[in-house]
């Protein structure tokens, strides 16, 4: 029976932290023996709701013990004793409430996972979740708000190289291939002892000599993305109209 209820606690903690949005973050984030325990708070969770959910079942049929044993129904000597038979009632060599306490909590996480409300969210509604998700994390919320309000975005890396664009996507759900797709409208890089910024292409300039944008056809500025493993990158900032003026007169020097 113990071996029951394990099984049942890890599957359904399991099953909805990878269905359930905004714990598959955490999930995709954790690591280790912290993975082990985020699984188990949930599938705890769900089975504490299962023992609840039992309890007033039994709760119930105790009521009605009581109120049939004092009205006419009471025959005799004979008394109602339902919430007993409840308790010693098996199924299959297991006691019937276990059973019906494991299929509760199978039921609530089922419904957690795929029915409820939380679980079947619109666009504005995932755009809410990831707005307030990334807030813990300076570098997802840097980049989420270039995608939400189309600000470029400067992107220095380890190797000295410099990116100017707008963010396509980022994914940080493996530590191992997060990454940045980014849509260059400058580059450069910087020198070794000056670390002064030269910019060796502008993309900018040849998009628009080239009318390209990014739904045109046959190519569009989509073709031309960058991804950036996250792993290399030195700093992120917002890129401002202020510094596109700065870096386009050092590139015409």
């Amino acid at each position: 029976m113990g071996t029951a209820v394990f099984m049942v606690l890890m599957v359904c903690g399991y099953w909805y932290t990878c269905r359930d949005l905004s714990t598959r973050f955490k999930f995709k984030r954790t690591f280790g023996w912290d993975l082990y325990f985020l699984v188990a708070l949930y599938g705890c969770i769900f089975v504490l709701q299962g023992v609840i959910a039992t309890a007033l079942i039994w709760l119930c049929l105790l009521l009605i013990s009581v109120v049939l044993n004092n009205t006419t129904f009471a025959l005799g000597d004979h008394y109602h004793h339902l919430q007993m038979d409840f308790i010693n009632w098996s199924f299959l060599g297991i006691q019937a409430p276990v059973v019906i306490m494991l299929t509760l909590a199978i039921l609530f996480c089922l419904y957690r996972s795929n029915w409820a409300g939380s679980a079947r969210l619109n666009g504005a509604g995932r755009k809410e979740l990831y707005k307030r998700l990334t807030r813990a994390n300076g570098v997802e919320g840097l980049l989420f708000q270039c995608m939400e309000e189309g600000s470029l975005a400067w992107i220095t890396l380890k190797s000295r190289r410099i990116y100017i664009g707008m963010i396509h996507t980022a994914s940080f759900e493996l530590s191992t291939t997060a990454n940045v797709v980014l849509i260059p409208m400058l580059s450069g890089y910087r020198e070794g002892k000056s670390l002064r910024l030269c910019i060796e292409h502008n993309y900018s300039a040849w998009y628009a000599g080239h009318d390209i944008t990014l739904d045109s056809t046959p190519r569009s500025a989509l073709d031309f993305r960058k991804v950036i493993m996250v792993e290399q990158i030195e700093s992120l900032s917002l890129f401002d109209a202020a510094s596109a003026t700065a870096l386009s007169m050092q590139g015409d020097e």
